[in-house]
């Protein structure tokens, strides 16, 4: 099988090196094999490899080659819906531990990235989720209320602090995630590659 190479990207232009891969081509015997080189794929591995456990990443072109290369970098806590919805759903313990979970990734990923200096241009300067009209504000607002309650890291931003922050008008509100942030993403799949 021939490779294809990366598509053409900005990312691809201003990656870090790629990592050798060179193809499987006998027979293997490993504790755990694991299909695909993306981030989750990666990070499997990589924490398998911790815990002293042997295993294999199968990749049909190279670390990174599909999403996880070429997304758009952002390291953004939460998921769709909010945490009271979250737990309303799930019910309080599930919905508690999903909750910590999805809000903490981007401290995981960046404590991650710290731990094997891995060079993917990294920032943890947080993220906005921000509103352009009254109907958005109001669900992010109350997120954000939510959020604060359970202790976390965010703030809700006026229109006025947003002009500052932003240089644009443009936004009616925003809630601020201090964990959040951006990295080179396919650098960072490089460098879990590379650990």
């Amino acid at each position: 099988m021939t490779r294809q190479p990366l598509p053409p990207s900005l990312y691809a232009d201003t990656a870090v090196a790629p990592v050798a891969t060179p193809p499987l081509d006998t027979d293997k015997s490993v504790s755990v094999a694991i299909v695909g080189g993306g981030y989750t794929g990666l990070s499997a591995a990589l924490h398998l490899a911790e815990q002293g456990v042997e295993a294999l990443v199968l990749e049909a072109h190279e670390p990174g080659w599909g999403a996880s290369g070429n997304n758009g970098g952002h390291t953004n806590p939460g998921l769709k819906h909010d945490p009271d919805q979250i737990e309303a759903d799930f019910g309080a313990e599930l919905g508690r531990r999903m909750i910590e979970f999805s809000y903490g990734t981007p401290n995981f990923t960046h404590n991650l990235i710290r731990r094997y200096q891995i060079p993917c241009e990294a920032r943890q300067n947080g993220t906005l989720r921000a509103a352009y009209n009254e109907a958005s504000a109001a669900a992010i607002e109350k997120t954000a209320q939510q959020c604060i309650r359970r202790g976390m890291p965010v703030s809700y931003l006026n229109r006025e602090q947003l002009r500052e922050m932003t240089g644009t008008d443009r936004y009616i509100g925003a809630m601020l995630d201090a964990r959040g942030g951006d990295l080179h993403p396919l650098s960072y799949v490089r460098g879990l590659a590379r650990a």
